[in-house]
């Protein structure tokens, strides 16, 4: 068994110090103790599920079929969960999230393609009134036409994302399989399917969660095509049919995801001839198809828009991210910090000193799951590294990659911005976890130290920052 009770005993170890901390050297700024408790006990559901899904499933039947149903469980426990809190705590904006504003415009906009494929509209054109560029009429449109065949139930889109999500689970679990073995997609489908962030997100009525079964299944995809013999061509086009679709959630996407589907074709190391001729077909098709695509759906002038803005992007998302969070800092001292932590960001905020935290700190417990497990993280890229994986050339250079662009643009301590790269980043914490020598232990400890003293001096910046201390 991969993860066992002591794995369990040194997170919890590690938690109940850092909240006990927290509430003894600062008792004015606790957080109300129904989020603390629920947020605790969040993170104890998530150690002892891994402990009990790894034994109990190590050799279980019919583990897609199960995997999947057990995932859409807790997802639709997650929305529940988030409706509670919404109505407790900032009920006027139910049925959706706390402090919700990004998934208000997207039911308004979802709304106006419903009524547009009701009257025979051209979507398009009806959505062209709402949002200023084509890039953010993805998620409405899936929106527009569950609501056009159901009803306009924001319930109806989250139980949609519950199912994508489960799905995501079923597709990391193949990846892994395919890029690692049998133990190790297991352990990676029970992680992503017992995730607090990934749970969390389920939940709102933002475009996250599709966007990452669009990107892992793009993954999948791409691993198939250098595995498989045949239907070689016909993956690389539902390949690009996924890229064209990722233009109209998140242009910056496109580009990335075709350089690192061109990475993993190129630097698949095989002796095997017709994989070599296939490789030398599909990267010129990929390369001119994505740029035929792009064409056609005249998205070349947003790429050209959005690597103009990213060169001034940095000093406004600190700017942005400064007002909503109340933190004054200078870009110049606080970049390095950004970049330097990129993955492991962002830090939990455990302390309530004014209104618009409560958005914050309510979802620590997803920050704390994956600043302690992310030394797996860490294993897992260096074995992949030492053991020239060349199977998981995708996933490495998407979550590396990703997370660079987020750092540079300043980014990268917010969990929405974040959440895209968690999948693949599963996938090298459970080959982390299976990873077994002597000191592991010993290390992951000084690892939840450095940890330990981060979340506590970023506790202390926040309140800095305010005059609080």
């Amino acid at each position: 068994m991969y993860w066992t009770k002591g794995n369990t005993n040194i997170i919890m170890f590690f938690t109940i110090g850092i909240l006990l901390l927290h509430i003894v050297v600062f008792p004015d700024y606790i957080m109300p103790l129904p989020i603390l408790f629920g947020g605790f006990g969040i993170i104890i559901f998530f150690v002892a599920g891994l402990q009990y899904y790894a034994q109990a499933w190590e050799q279980r039947d019919s583990f897609v079929y199960r995997i999947f149903l057990h995932s859409l469980f807790y997802r639709l426990i997650a929305i529940g969960v988030l409706y509670v809190l919404t109505l407790i705590y900032d009920p006027k904006n139910l049925p959706l999230e706390i402090f919700a504003q990004d998934s208000w415009n997207y039911h308004y906009s979802g709304s106006i393609a419903a009524d547009a494929i009701a009257d025979g509209k051209h979507i398009f054109v009806a959505l062209s009134g709402f949002w200023k560029n084509e890039s953010d009429y993805g998620f409405s449109i899936i929106i527009g036409t569950l609501y056009s065949i159901f009803g306009k139930n924001i319930l109806l889109i989250k139980v949609f994302n519950a199912l994508l999500g489960s799905f995501t689970v079923i597709r990391i679990y193949q990846i892994t399989k395919i890029s690692f073995d049998e133990k190790r997609a297991r352990l990676a489908a029970i992680l992503t399917m017992l995730m607090p962030p990934l749970l969390w997100f389920t939940g709102f009525l933002l475009k996250e969660t599709i966007l990452i079964f669009i990107i892992v299944n793009i993954a999948y995809l791409t691993l198939i095509s250098i595995i498989r013999r045949k239907l070689r061509i016909p993956y690389s086009l539902l390949i690009l049919a996924h890229f064209g679709v990722i233009f109209y959630f998140r242009v910056v996407l496109a580009p990335l995801i075709i350089g690192c589907v061109l990475l993993q074709i190129l630097f698949f190391q095989t002796s095997n001839k017709n994989y070599k001729l296939s490789a030398a077909l599909l990267v010129p098709l990929l390369i001119f198809g994505s740029f035929f695509v792009m064409n056609r759906l005249g998205m070349d002038k947003h790429v050209d828009s959005a690597i103009e803005a990213s060169k001034n992007q940095f000093n406004g998302e600190i700017t942005d991210a400064s007002n909503k969070r109340g933190i004054n800092y200078a870009a110049a001292i606080i970049s390095p910090l950004l970049i330097a932590g990129a993955i492991i960001t962002p830090f939990p905020s455990l302390l309530d000193f004014e209104e618009r935290q409560l958005g914050i700190f309510s979802h620590f417990q997803n920050e704390i799951v994956r600043n302690y497990l992310y030394f797996f993280v860490f294993l897992g890229l260096f074995n992949a590294y030492k053991n020239k994986n060349k199977k998981a050339i995708f996933i490495a250079s998407f979550a590396i990659l990703y997370i660079l662009i987020l750092a540079v643009s300043g980014v990268s301590f917010q969990d929405r911005f974040q959440i895209l790269s968690l999948p693949f980043l599963i996938i090298f914490m459970a080959d982390g976890i299976a990873t077994q020598y002597s000191k592991r232990n010993q290390h992951w400890v000084y690892y939840l130290t450095f940890i330990f003293m981060a979340i506590l001096m970023w506790n202390l910046f926040k309140l800095s920052n305010r005059g609080l201390l």
